[in-house]
């Protein structure tokens, strides 16, 4: 019976909770509000048991392609994941938060150079 409505739980929840070592990949748009800036972002992102993850985003910033490491954690609230993470880009460190629900992976960032905007990516299938 436990284990019938852990299942049920995690169904309802939309699939939001990965296991040790999954992959999974989103893709949309990035906008900078700065300089109101836009592009396309694709994230592709590994967690493990103990809910951190290492990612790898990539995309374009007004038509020159980028690339970068970051490394985020993930805690269960509700009906989603509660997102924290950092990178350093270009020199120059950002941080972020966000969300994961469902097939949706949200965020917001600011860099230590002024630069501040969203991200909105859906799980490509």
């Amino acid at each position: 019976m436990t284990r019938f409505i852990l299942i049920a739980i995690l169904a309802i929840m939309g699939g939001s909770y990965l296991q040790a070592g999954e992959t999974r990949t989103w893709e949309g748009k990035w906008n900078n509000r700065k300089y109101n800036t836009t592009g396309p972002l694709k994230c592709v992102a590994t967690s493990d048991e103990s809910g951190k993850w290492k990612a790898t985003f990539t995309g374009l910033f007004k038509g020159d392609p980028f690339k970068y490491e970051a490394t985020f954690q993930s805690k269960p609230m509700g009906n989603q994941q509660k997102l924290s993470g950092d990178a350093i880009i270009r020199g120059h460190q950002y941080q972020w938060i966000g969300s994961m629900k469902g097939n949706m992976l949200n965020g917001k960032y600011k860099s230590n150079i002024g630069y501040y905007g969203e991200f909105i990516l859906k799980e490509k299938q």
